[in-house]
């Protein structure tokens, strides 16, 4: 179990949504882009809670090490969301060429340039 200090509240989580959510907020923040991702924690009293935390260029979070018998929340759908999304962030996309005999629906481009001066 990690400590999350988020927005002057401290979360305990597992330790794989803690670093995920950490790793999440940097490729974020490289990017300028934002996200909002949705963890189960125990809170400061030990109550369980939803927190919900925005990620971008200004987020501060800090992960901490905690040594609790506590069963870590499940996080496992937040962890999974957060994977894909690292994933997407990564990997170029690209424009493929249709591949098939149909163009019907291929644009025609027919520029007149004639009377541009070059």
């Amino acid at each position: 179990m990690k400590h999350i200090m988020y927005a002057e509240k401290t979360l305990m989580i597992g330790d794989d949504a803690a670093d995920l959510a950490i790793e999440y907020a940097a490729v974020l923040a490289n990017l300028s882009k934002a996200d909002t991702i949705t963890l189960n924690a125990f809170d400061a009293d030990g109550d369980t809670v939803e927190a919900k935390l925005l990620l971008n260029s200004g987020t501060n979070i800090v992960a901490a090490t905690s040594h609790n018998s506590l069963e870590e929340p499940d996080n496992s759908e937040a962890v999974a969301y957060i994977r894909e999304q690292m994933v997407a962030l990564s990997s170029p996309r690209y424009a493929m060429p249709h591949a098939g005999g149909d163009s019907s629906d291929a644009v025609d481009i027919d520029m007149d340039l004639d009377g541009i001066d070059r």
